[in-house]
């Protein structure tokens, strides 16, 4: 697993995966697109620079590059808030909603 707070990089078309405690990191781009999938979790999730995906469940996550990309993942089990962010659950279903709105715009 990825020691927090490090900066990653992924060439294009490349894929690490996260597994372990997750629930409670935050994976945050700082170059590229990241697509990011998760074990038991409907749909995937595109990131682009300067946007983050909180994970707030348990389960191996997939991230692969769209293009050469940077990220870093922060949070965690040992971090200061704790894995379980009450806020979470809730914060997810705002993006969904977003995500699902935005799609239907541009269709």
């Amino acid at each position: 697993m990825m020691k927090s707070e490090d900066t990653h990089r992924l060439c294009r078309d490349e894929l690490t995966r996260l597994d372990g405690e997750v629930a409670g990191r935050i994976v945050s781009c700082s170059k590229g697109v990241l697509w990011l999938t998760q074990a038991g979790t409907p749909g995937d999730h595109l990131i682009r620079a300067g946007e983050a995906f909180p994970i707030d469940r348990p389960g191996l996550v997939l991230i692969s590059a769209l293009e050469d990309s940077a990220y870093a993942v922060s949070g965690g089990k040992n971090h200061p808030l704790g894995s379980e962010w009450s806020f979470m659950p809730a914060f997810r279903r705002m993006v969904r909603r977003f995500e699902a709105a935005r799609k239907s715009l541009l269709t």
